[in-house]
């Protein structure tokens, strides 16, 4: 079929979907979905095809990877020779509107079809999961440093219990993992409804197994048997931060025979860790001995381009202000991990809104202050932090470390998680540790809290930046 000019918009839809059907062949499906899952044709005028991409990172990403792939395509299938070009922009109702189409794509059609359905009833069990559903593949960005991960997190996701089972992965705090392990559970609820998905903590799996004893003894409602009906009869287990049951014999024996029982039903697990089994310590090596036993792979700080493209993509999904050059001043000064990068990318915005100004190289070298942080950085303990903020909002130590949940207590302990993991690096687990035993998920649900407050509110905004200035004093 040739497409030339005059030709309707269904025509130009329809040779789209022939390149679509075309490049799901050539690319791997991760890159396939994230940048072409979205990616709509406006129009068509003597022979000039424009493109639309949701956001910048797409469009980058498209035009430097993927470019001639897509002309190649193109010019075969419409028989011609077009001049092709990207821009970013909302798709219409139309547009995001199912194309009517022949024969050839009714499959595809159907297919869509099915899979909201599955979505749907996805919803029902997703409370159970314990899934975060911001987290998914198409939001995960692919670099060199997490390649690997990502392809086996693909394949298991596609075909649970059948491949790299068991999935091992393991690296450094704020470097994606747990993203990578909720993606996993979101794209097999949303494919596959039926099969029992649950994701959990090491930390989480021992408090459970120790309240079910509790609870047992004192003939409580939740039993041991509960507990084993609940983890033992999933069709795919998730467990983040794994390390967490190093020292605790009751909890590994239980999570031995766990593992067992679903291996041995060809049910899938994956695990999560900050280290290598075979730098585990405390866990029996029968444990360790099974993690090893299936695949096993780790994600590496990013390299500075990728770090580039992830503050790329955060602005472009918030419709910020900032040019590439701040974004590249930031990436290049901030090389630990991705949190710590966008914690960073936020205090420069922060800056910007609580001193004023516009967004330049500039006023992000001041925000950051790499000298005075580094310092500050080396001074600064836990139990600094705490009192700066107790004294700030005249309240006990003891009552931030406490279980209350009083709304006078909640601001306060928010701050000094962010605090803490803004100005030393802690890892949340410790930081956990630190206020009371809390689990990780917590912090990091305290943390972003105060991060959208900074940006949406002016009293947090003006609270941090006090505190901040008290502990710098």
């Amino acid at each position: 079929m040739s497409v030339q000019e005059g030709k309707t918009e269904m025509d130009i839809k329809d040779l789209w979907k022939r390149v679509l059907a075309e490049l799901q062949i050539t690319i791997n499906p991760s890159s396939y979905n994230m940048f072409f899952g979205s990616t709509y044709p406006e129009k068509i005028e003597n022979n000039e095809i424009t493109l639309i991409c949701l956001n910048g990172f797409v469009k980058e990403n498209i035009e430097k990877k993927f470019f001639s792939l897509v002309q190649e395509s193109v010019n075969r299938i419409g028989k011609g020779s077009f001049k092709i070009s990207f821009i970013i922009k909302d798709r219409t109702k139309e547009q995001m509107e199912p194309a009517k189409v022949g024969p050839l794509f009714e499959n595809i059609s159907s297919q869509q079809t099915k899979k909201s359905a599955a979505s749907a009833v996805s919803k029902e069990s997703y409370t159970k999961s314990n899934l975060t559903p911001k987290f998914t593949f198409e939001t995960y960005i692919m670099g060199k440093n997490n390649q690997l991960a990502f392809a086996i997190a693909s394949a298991v996701a596609q075909d649970p219990g059948k491949v790299y089972n068991p999935f091992f992965l393991y690296a450094g705090v704020g470097l994606g993992k747990t993203h990578l392990l909720h993606a996993i559970g979101n794209k097999i609820l949303d494919e596959k409804p039926n099969l029992k998905v649950i994701y959990t903590t090491g930390e989480s799996f021992t408090n459970e197994l120790i309240e079910s004893i509790k609870s047992g003894r004192g003939g409580g409602k939740y039993t041991s048997y509960d507990f084993r009906d609940k983890f033992r009869k999933a069709d795919v287990l998730l467990i983040d931060d794994i390390q967490f049951i190093a020292g605790k014999e009751t909890t590994q024996e239980e999570f031995f025979h766990t593992f067992n029982a679903l291996y041995m039903n060809q049910k899938q697990i994956i695990l999560t860790s900050d280290r290598p089994p075979k730098d585990f310590k405390n866990i029996e090596e029968r444990i360790t001995s099974r993690f090893e036993s299936g695949i096993i792979a780790d994600i590496q700080t990013p390299d500075e381009e990728m770090r580039s493209a992830i503050l790329r993509k955060k602005r472009d999904d918030n419709r910020d202000n900032v040019s590439n050059d701040v974004l590249d001043f930031i990436a290049e000064k901030i090389d630990t991990n991705v949190r710590e990068l966008e914690g960073a990318y936020l205090q420069v915005l922060t800056y910007v809104k609580a001193f004023g100004g516009e967004v330049s190289v500039e006023t992000a070298a001041k925000a950051l202050g790499q000298k005075i942080r580094s310092e500050t950085n080396k001074t600064i303990n836990l139990n600094q932090i705490l009192k700066t903020v107790c004294n700030y909002y005249s309240v006990k130590t003891s009552d931030i470390k406490g279980p209350r949940r009083n709304k006078e207590l909640v601001i306060p302990r928010h701050i000094t998680m962010y605090l803490i993991q803004e100005l030393t690096k802690t890892p949340l687990v410790s930081i956990g540790e630190f206020l009371g035993g809390r689990d990780h998920t917590t912090i990091m649900h305290g943390v972003e809290k105060v991060e959208k407050g900074i940006l949406n509110q002016e009293k947090t905004r003006e609270d941090v930046i006090n505190i901040r200035k008290e502990l710098s004093a």
